[in-house]
């Protein structure tokens, strides 16, 4: 049974500790699982939002909660990574009592984030249109691998095979390797995460305007076809097939990332100008190259492009990656170090604008992490929160946000209703 207090009250107004407040009052509800879906969640929270991660250890908890060497489901490293400042509900989907609970706690939030296959939810009795019903306003956010529809729909998908599947993974290789190997990162992730937080602020405005939600189906795939569009276009109109270029570039010489002294340092090193080269020989005490008829101009540069990549790489392997890049930057050519985890952590400009969020004490210990990459100026600032614990907010919500009394909610952990 409920008590006194009235549904809709309780928490609704409640700070959650953020980076700002921009997002204060919303509230959104997310099932969610690796990286996408739940490091959408996470940015959103971080922007003040009150977001509450739905799982069940009856099915639905998330993947990450099981990376890493810690039995703990709360201490796996990117779990925490991608769940910081999210609340935690814990709630059995495939019972009728938990099933009625999310119906009742849709009626009182703003937005629906989920990344599950298509169709799961609608199997529990929580589709679109049974949420729509209890909350007209709501706005559902989806980001399947390959789309809520379509033949492809119901893969299951990682970031890897979407990288592959997009095209992107053979159009990163170098043009001599023998296979596609292209990057290990989950690229596709990335995309989706970023988007995700965009569009559904969007649509949050368009339901406070017109009193109507929306249902959007952010498709990962197609999010990270778009970033292809002059690779498709060029495919499409000119009948070209595009072909891996690694690190060359029509129009600059030497061009490209070159191994430099240590432990895997490497230098990026792009000419593309007459005035560069010439700065580039100065640099190098190789102004005998300005006579050598093969790079006499930018295109025999070009043409010559490793007999010039394999001098610059003599020069760059006998110095560190910093000296490399301070050099031929002191003189305008175009340089960079490669930068590990490590070289960021300390990289000054990232500490000067306070990028790393540290955690003195945690299940997994001290630890810095990025924040977002937004800083909003006038605005009150609190630190990042580490995620909570597994559901660790169930009395809370179901108390002050549903204003179900201690009796019952402590009946429902017996039947199984929240675990």
């Amino acid at each position: 049974m409920r008590h006194s207090l009235q549904r809709g009250e309780g928490n609704r107004r409640r700070n959650v500790p953020s980076t700002n407040q921009i997002l204060n009052g919303v509230r959104i509800l997310t099932f969610t699982t690796g990286y996408a879906g739940p490091f959408a969640g996470r940015l959103l929270a971080s922007y003040g939002a009150e977001v509450i991660k739905i799982e069940s250890r009856k099915g639905g908890l998330d993947t990450f909660r099981h990376y890493g060497q810690h039995k703990d489901i709360d201490a796996a490293p990117r779990f925490i990574e991608c769940n910081l400042g999210v609340r935690s509900l814990a709630v059995n989907l495939k019972h009728p009592t938990g099933a009625r609970l999310i119906k009742e706690l849709a009626e009182r939030s703003d937005a629906i984030l989920q990344n599950f296959r298509p169709r799961v939810l609608d199997k529990l009795g929580l589709g679109d249109d049974e949420l729509r019903k209890a909350n007209p306003k709501l706005v559902i956010l989806k980001l399947p691998g390959f789309g809520s529809e379509g033949p492809k729909s119901g893969y299951g998908t990682w970031g890897f095979n979407l990288t592959a599947f997009s095209g992107m993974t053979y159009l990163w290789n170098h043009p001599e390797q023998d296979r596609p190997v292209g990057s290990q990162g989950v690229y596709p992730d990335h995309l989706a995460f970023i988007m995700a937080p965009t569009v559904m602020v969007a649509a949050l405005l368009r339901s406070r305007l017109t009193g109507k939600g929306v249902s959007i189906d952010l498709a990962q795939i197609e999010g990270t076809a778009y970033t292809l569009g002059a690779t498709y276009l060029d495919a499409a109109v000119n009948g070209h097939d595009p072909q891996p270029q690694g690190n060359r570039d029509p129009l600059a010489a030497p061009h490209g990332c070159f191994r430099c002294r240590g432990e895997d340092r490497w230098c990026v090193i792009s000419v593309r100008s007459d005035e560069e080269w010439k700065s580039f020989c100065r640099v190098t005490n190789r102004e005998d190259l300005l006579t050598d008829f093969r790079f006499a101009n930018q295109q025999m540069r070009i043409k010559y492009l490793s007999a010039l990549n394999t001098i610059a790489q003599e020069w760059t392997e006998a110095r560190s990656a910093e000296e490399v890049m301070n050099k031929l930057q002191s003189r305008g050519v175009p340089a960079g170090v490669v930068q590990n985890g490590a070289d960021l952590l300390k990289d000054v400009q990232l500490r000067h604008r306070n990028y790393f969020a540290s955690f003195s004490d945690s299940l997994i210990g001290p630890f810095e992490i990025p924040r977002s990459g937004f800083l909003f100026r006038g605005m009150a600032e609190e630190p990042l929160r580490l995620p909570n614990r597994f559901g660790a907010d169930n009395d809370q919500i179901l108390g002050e946000i549903l204003g179900y009394d201690k009796a019952t909610i402590d009946r429902w952990r017996e039947e199984e209703v929240l675990t």
